[in-house]
């Protein structure tokens, strides 16, 4: 298992090359630790906080700390850092027990729609993290020989409640699949309340619409992605974008035809945003970029997208059948072990892809929503 509780291993990512892979990884986590160390020691009584068991002092936002944020954020302050800078504690002290509220009286509601919903993904969320499904245990509570019994995992009670109480709070989102994976991720970072409102920003700031009954924020967010590799990566556009194009109009479609009708490649990057790359990427390089999407903004999401494909340009040329088109892009996100590297050509100044600006990223989905009516 990995330190979050993760099987090493999977389909695409071999018990070898994980080892490989981590053996390097680990060296760099003891360089960063020791520059966030310094980092923190220089904000003012950072040290004292963090013996006080409180939270930490991170400090005001600078070039720095965003290169900083880039190479990875320490896995011991990485939850913290997630809910400073995405500005929990504004949550906290504007609602002050609300969450406890909501849990207690989700807890006293017969079951309905969303509820039953929950607890059929319940089990279904990381089942190979021992956090969530630990060694011999199974849904009914007994052991894999069936001579002993054991206790619901914590896990599980803490992300019932968060659901919960997040679909009262939400009613015109409720409970949609792949918010499970996202609360669960929280879950292993920070305690239940925080991994609530770190739920409702996420959903609010930074995937807007996005889990809504309709799923209009999911076709927005995928007509400027669609848009932006036509625009930055035109090569691969003319894979992705096939099945647009007519003996009557075989030049590349217009943005409104776009916007109006998605590629069905939105059916494999759709998931890709709505689960923020759970699932999609492995889970250090997931958290990689979690790490700045809760510094710098949703753009990142749109960044990392493009650079996958842009990583895979060779692969997805290779192939012209939509099928193997699917399966190629499909796969992709799944081998990038490397979250160094994905980082690294995510962000580099010369040669990137979609230098996206956040500012673009909120012009662009206004606009696409506009058009969409």
């Amino acid at each position: 298992r990995d330190r979050y509780g993760f099987r090493c291993e999977s389909q695409h990512v071999s018990l070898e090359d994980y080892k490989a892979w981590q053996k390097r990884y680990e060296e760099h986590l003891v360089r960063r630790h020791y520059k966030w160390d310094t980092l923190l020691n220089e904000t003012s009584q950072a040290n004292a906080v963090r013996r006080n068991g409180s939270d930490i002092e991170f400090p005001a936002r600078s070039a720095k700390l965003q290169r900083y944020i880039r190479k990875g954020i320490p896995p011991e302050y990485r939850g913290q850092a997630w809910f400073h800078y995405a500005n929990g504690h504004a949550c906290l002290r504007a609602h002050p027990g609300l969450y406890h509220r909501l849990a207690e009286q989700a807890c006293r509601l017969c079951s309905d729609g969303n509820n039953d919903l929950i607890e059929r993904d319940l089990h279904r969320t990381f089942p190979d993290n021992i956090h969530f499904k630990p060694d011999g245990y199974t849904r009914t509570g007994q052991t894999a020989n069936a001579t002993a019994f054991q206790e619901e995992p914590p896990m599980i009670a803490s992300l019932r409640r968060v659901l919960q109480a997040f679909a009262l709070y939400r009613p015109q989102v409720g409970y949609c699949q792949s918010l499970n994976f996202i609360a669960a991720l929280f879950l292993l970072f920070m305690p239940e309340e925080r991994a609530f409102w770190m739920v409702v920003i996420t959903t609010t700031d930074y995937l807007p619409h996005v889990h809504d009954a309709n799923l209009e924020g999911a076709n927005v967010d995928q007509a400027v992605l669609m848009l932006a590799v036509r625009e930055c990566l035109p090569s691969i556009w003319s894979r992705l974008g096939q099945g647009f194009e007519t003996p009557s109009s075989p030049h590349p479609t217009t943005p409104h035809e776009i916007i109006g009708k998605l590629p069905p490649i939105t059916l494999v990057t759709a998931a890709w945003f709505m689960s923020a790359f759970i699932g999609i990427l492995p889970i250090e390089t997931t958290l990689r970029v979690w790490d700045c999407l809760f510094y710098e903004g949703s753009k990142v999401l749109f960044r990392i997208a493009l650079t996958i494909l842009k990583q895979g340009e060779r692969s997805i040329l290779a192939v012209s059948d939509p099928i193997e088109i699917f399966q190629v892009v499909q796969t992709l996100p799944r081998q990038m072990i490397d979250a160094g590297a994905l980082m690294e050509a995510c962000f580099k100044r010369r040669n990137g892809v979609g230098h996206l600006s956040q500012k673009e990223v909120d012009a662009r989905r206004q606009k696409v929503a506009a058009i969409r009516g």
